[in-house]
């Protein structure tokens, strides 16, 4: 663990003591340069002589050690090496440095860091559905042609002044008729926005049940007690284990269903079908088994299919519910690019209703059907992910039936996956992703096909 803002900050605690190098280090039992060595960070300090000095200086040693400085640390340095501030020569490793010289300034340089970053998720996720959300196209559809209707009509009185009573009263009423549809369509629309920026509502059945699957960090413990009482089902297959979830955890999930009355009538059905897929997952993979099982294998999804006798897409739904160990995410499309299934890994900006950017690896993988291929991928904003991605045939088959592909990816970050069977090979070089043309800084992208917005 780095420990670059030590130093200084014993430096500054000693300074507003009022206490010189020499007193210091004869209380903790080294030497005047030794301790200055230290201080410049030039000499790593732990164990007694860290907690001597903590003694010494009147201050706990989580105060010197701690993690809140750790992770302010650890947020720094990925600011500092982040691409689009390559050109200011940032000094990346005197980022100890200011932490311990300046920690409230280090604070308020990370908390704008954050804000930034919280922005740009929520300028992508708004230029995604100013785009692509096909509510808000139907609407400003309607609009348009409500209008086209009214002018034509004006026109029509305007340009002829010997137009016959009977129709100059039909074009009228056109108008009126007209005037009023697009007032209320107009009324729609705002209320559209407005509810959805009052109760934080997503934009379809899809993303209300996946807001509550991200507030439940996509773990039902209810679920998952429920599941663990009651015995596996009869039959050793999904489908029977949907079945089964039915009647055995059919209670836990009609309460979630009516705890969450914000979502509407095909979102609680949505949502109903997700967490009854999620206690067939927790049937067919007990907790108590699976997550050990999973470390012992490194977190590999088509091993762990083997063992549980299940399909690849299911192991890696119910990765995503661990609560110890890598956080996955899960996203599932099927061959024209639609997002079918997104789940876990916050930070991972996936288009609902956008094709992501085509160098994900989870749109290569039906190039090479059953086979899991790897990709190590950098994000514009310096986001390193390794993402997992495997293609597999569904439905019936047989001579002359055309073969249905989906494609199901695990993602996870690249320290994460350090820690599983997909952890990159060393030296491994990262390919240079994005979210989407619209919302990609890429400028030189060979492989854009739309224009960024802005």
């Amino acid at each position: 663990m780095p420990r670059a803002f030590l130093g200084p900050r014993i430096r500054e605690r000693r300074r507003g003591l009022g206490v010189t190098q020499a007193d210091l280090a004869r209380q903790i039992g080294i030497s005047p340069s030794y301790l200055n060595l230290i201080e410049r960070n030039k000499r790593t300090i732990a164990g007694p002589l860290l907690r001597r000095t903590a003694q010494a200086l009147g201050i706990g040693l989580e105060d010197l050690d701690g993690a809140a400085e750790r992770r302010l640390l650890a947020t720094l340095s990925e600011l500092a090496n982040a691409p689009d501030l390559a050109s200011l020569g940032v000094e990346a490793a005197a980022a100890g440095e200011l932490i311990g010289r300046y920690p409230g300034w280090a604070r308020a340089v990370a908390a704008l860091a954050r804000a930034e970053r919280s922005a740009t998720a929520e300028a992508r996720a708004l230029a995604d559905r100013l785009t692509h959300d096909p509510i808000l196209a139907e609407t400003v559809h309607m609009i348009l042609s409500r209008i086209a209707a009214i002018r034509s009509a004006a026109e029509i009185l305007a340009d002829y002044a010997d137009v016959p009573p009977e129709q100059r009263d039909r074009f009228l009423g056109i108008i009126a008729d007209e005037s009023l549809a697009l007032s209320h369509g107009g009324a729609a629309l705002s209320e559209y926005f407005d509810a959805t920026a009052a109760d934080g509502r997503r934009l379809s059945p899809f993303d209300e049940v996946a807001a509550i699957f991200e507030r439940r960090e996509e773990h039902f413990e209810e679920i998952e007690a429920a599941a663990a009482s009651a015995p596996g089902p009869e039959e050793h297959s999904v489908e029977a284990a949907r079945g089964a979830a039915l009647t055995r955890c059919g209670g836990p999930i009609a309460t979630i269903v009516a705890a969450a009355p914000e979502i509407g009538t095909p979102a609680a059905e949505r949502l109903r079908a997700a967490l009854v897929d999620y206690a067939a997952a927790a049937l067919l993979l007990p907790m108590v088994a699976f997550a050990p099982k999973a470390a012992e294998l490194g977190h590999d999804a088509e091993a762990l299919a083997d063992v549980f006798g299940v399909d690849v897409s299911t192991v890696c739904r119910r990765l995503v519910t661990l609560r110890e160990g890598p956080r996955f995410g899960y996203l599932r499309v099927n061959a024209a690019g639609s997002l079918l299934e997104r789940r876990g890994l916050p930070g991972l900006f996936a288009p609902r209703y956008a094709a992501a950017c085509p160098l994900w690896v989870l749109y290569r993988a039906q190039q090479s059907p059953e086979t899991m291929i790897r990709q190590l991928a950098v994000f514009p904003t310096g986001d390193r992910f390794v993402f997992v991605a495997r293609a597999g045939s569904v439905g019936p088959s047989g001579f002359g039936r055309p073969r249905h592909y989906l494609t199901d990816m695990l993602a996870m970050s690249e320290s994460d996956a350090r820690r599983t069977v997909y952890a990159p090979d060393a030296g491994a070089r990262a390919e240079e992703v994005g979210p989407a043309c619209r919302i990609c800084s890429r400028a030189a992208c060979p492989h854009r096909v739309d224009d960024a917005l802005g």
